[in-house]
């Protein structure tokens, strides 16, 4: 577990004026930062805004999947972003959030780190991160992307729940030191203020590009699940829309927008 107190006074000093986390709300408990954040936007919050909280009740991933959330050793961040987009290019948030927790990971632990589509971030195919992008709508325009955003900072393999243990990782794990939090969450906030300035500035294709560098999916065959339905090719990279490109046996691309992409040794 963690040495000490999550610093939230001193990550607020550090972040004062910038684009992401110039508002700053901690917590020391909290049913779930996704929750909080989407209720402050529509409250009017500014972009930037963002929650941390030292522990979550009800943390959730991907497909309504429980986020292991203890207290005292993990970063539980959302960030709130008004981004002028349509509803239907939101998966380049996820994909853009991805690439600057990738870069954060892979500033304390170099080596190992990768992304698996859409949203896992690795460290020699272990899972140390997750991404929880959610939209608030005003008609039909975005009004407001939430990015929540779990590391695995300083649990012990023992912490994870059982079933968990052998897929899931953390940065103490693969360093074999504990880290300050608060550092962890400023070296966050820089990373995703500069991929998002990227994004808005000049497209998706560099995120893009930066997102297929970081990737570990071209090891070999990809399987990917949805509702039921099996999908597998080899991986053919992201188009651009953010959606998983897949090659059958003919070289026929499939294009596919949801699911659970598993890295098949080929």
């Amino acid at each position: 577990m963690s040495e000490k107190e999550f610093d939230a006074e001193a990550l607020k000093a550090r972040l004062a004026g910038r684009r992401i986390g110039h508002r700053l709300h901690f917590l020391t408990e909290i049913d779930s930062t996704n929750r909080l954040a989407l209720q402050l936007a529509q409250e009017g919050a500014p972009e930037g805004t963002v929650v941390i909280a030292d522990s979550q009740t009800e943390g959730r991933g991907r497909l309504q999947r429980v986020w292991q959330s203890p207290a005292g050793c993990n970063l539980y961040a959302s960030f709130l972003l008004r981004p002028a987009i349509a509803a239907v290019d939101a998966a380049r948030i996820t994909l853009m959030a991805g690439v600057a927790v990738a870069e954060t990971i892979a500033f304390f632990c170099p080596n190992g780190v990768g992304l698996k589509w859409p949203n896992d971030v690795r460290i020699r195919g272990r899972k140390v991160s997750g991404i929880l992008a959610e939209m608030r709508m005003n008609g039909a325009a975005v009004d407001a992307v939430v990015v929540g955003i779990g590391v695995n900072v300083n649990m012990a393999r023992e912490d994870f729940d059982p079933g968990h243990s052998d897929a899931s990782t953390s940065l103490r794990e693969e360093t074999g030191g504990v880290h300050a939090r608060e550092e962890v969450a400023f070296v966050l906030c820089e990373k995703l203020e500069q991929r998002y300035e990227v994004l808005l500035t000049g497209g998706f294709a560099p995120i893009r590009s930066r997102w297929l560098d970081l990737s570990e999916m071209g090891r070999g065959v990809v399987r990917v699940v949805f509702q039921g339905e099996v999908q597998q090719g080899e991986f053919a990279g992201i188009d651009g829309d953010g959606a998983l490109l897949l090659a059958d046996a003919a070289g026929a691309l499939r294009r596919i927008t949801a699911g659970d992409a598993s890295i098949l040794k080929g």
